[in-house]
């Protein structure tokens, strides 16, 4: 299978988060990570992965923004081309405590699973907090993304 791992990172918590996740893929699972402001998502509907995780934050309060611009795009582009993704999910990193980022998890969440081009979207979205505002990543946040990978791993087989 194809992953495709997107992220939108400024201080490098999402990659890491991201480099966490593709370690957990079997060794036949073909896995990219790039950032959506590095990758179009033109580039990505060519290559039409089986997965796709899209990885944004929370910053200033708000959404990412970036990150839902560049899905967009890319349901576009699959919708031109008649083709789609099997599986979906998502990630955020943020710097407030966790349970005042679910609303902003729920929106991103939905936002994927309203992708038509995405078949199926994962349950869940991954929430990562960060120290401060520039992190690192908690490290008992690590440890959820570890279990996480795997329950979405599981769920896409």
């Amino acid at each position: 299978m194809k992953v495709q791992i997107m992220t939108d990172t400024r201080f490098g918590n999402g990659t890491k988060l991201a480099e966490t996740l593709k370690g957990k893929f079997p060794d036949n699972y073909d896995v990219k990570i790039a950032d959506v402001k590095e990758v179009s998502a033109e580039k990505v509907a060519e290559d039409v992965p089986d997965v796709i995780v899209l990885g944004g934050a929370v910053r200033m309060f708000m959404g990412d923004k970036k990150t839902i611009k560049w899905m967009k795009e890319l349901n576009n582009c699959l919708k031109k081309s008649g083709k789609n993704i099997k599986y979906g999910t998502g990630f955020l990193t943020h710097a407030l405590p966790t349970d005042k980022v679910q609303g902003y998890a729920k929106r991103f969440l939905e936002k994927i699973n309203n992708t038509s081009a995405i078949e199926k979207t994962y349950s869940e979205l991954l929430t990562a907090r960060v120290e401060g505002q520039e992190g690192p990543i908690l490290p008992e946040e690590m440890e959820k993304a570890i279990n996480y990978a795997q329950s979405f791993i599981t769920w896409c087989e």
